[in-house]
């Protein structure tokens, strides 16, 4: 129980019933672009990423009216409540609009400044994670465990892409691709539902706003990984640019981190 009105299983069956409605459209738009406009930061964004957002915040705002809104195409509704929801309609807009099936749109629930709740939706391929309890993350109704892996040299590594990495960032991130078994690169927040899966060992990028990563951050802890920025500290709940890693374990988390700061 979260509070004296609203319980987790609420959340849970309110982020199921508009996914299903939000996902239907990701998919009518998918593979079928004509819309397409690049925003200020030269990112790409669609028609279905707009359209997306405003049936997410719509079914917000009649179910909770009273909680604030942070999404990635409009503008934020603050109305000072202790909830905030965090929506990024289409993550992977790169992938959607290759024609690629990884996408997904991520919710996330934050109370005060603790995340209580956030869900993967990956529609394209009938895959969606869901986090509202302590420790437990959920994949299509099923619990899942990250892979326990305590060295580096056994894990597998997921990267989005490395090309937005400083020179500084890109040498401490070959420090620790060199060091690990596999690499991957693409799939955006798809990574991060494949580690709290058990496929995945470790992701290391850089995630450009909060509706990017907080809704992430208890897909992986709810599963048993760990989930800071490159130097080990919390990620905030408002910040720009983060070089987020996330790990199967702590101690495959200790020793990314070790190899990120050249330690």
């Amino acid at each position: 129980m979260l509070d004296n009105k609203i319980n987790s299983q609420d959340f849970i069956n309110f982020c199921n019933e508009t996914l299903d409605i939000s996902g239907k459209i990701a998919l009518a738009h998918f593979r079928d672009i004509r819309d397409l406009t690049i925003k200020v930061d030269e990112s790409p964004v669609t028609l279905a990423d707009k359209q997306i957002e405003q049936v997410i915040r719509r079914e917000i705002e009649k179910k909770y009216p009273k909680h604030n809104i942070v999404g990635e195409e409009f503008e934020v509704l603050n109305n000072e409540s202790e909830y905030t929801w965090y929506i990024d309609p289409i993550d992977g807009t790169r992938s959607f609009i290759a024609g690629k099936n990884d996408f997904g749109t991520l919710i996330g629930l934050v109370k005060n400044d603790e995340i209580i709740g956030g869900v993967i939706d990956c529609p394209a391929l009938k895959e969606r994670w869901v986090s509202f309890e302590k420790n437990i993350t959920m994949v299509n109704g099923n619990i899942i465990q990250c892979r326990k892996i305590d060295k580096l040299e056994n894990s597998v590594m997921a990267t989005t892409s490395s090309h937005q990495f400083g020179m500084k960032k890109w040498r401490a991130y070959q420090s620790l691709e060199e060091s690990v078994k596999v690499t991957t690169t693409g799939s955006d927040c798809y990574n991060y539902g494949l580690l709290a899966s058990g496929y995945l060992d470790i992701v290391a990028e850089k995630l450009t706003a909060p509706h990017d990563y907080l809704p992430l951050i208890k897909i992986v802890e709810g599963s048993g990984g760990v989930m800071t920025d490159w130097d080990g500290n919390r990620l905030p709940l408002d910040d720009k640019d983060v070089y987020v890693l996330a790990s199967a374990s702590k101690e495959l988390h200790e020793l990314a981190l070790n190899k990120l700061n050249n330690k």
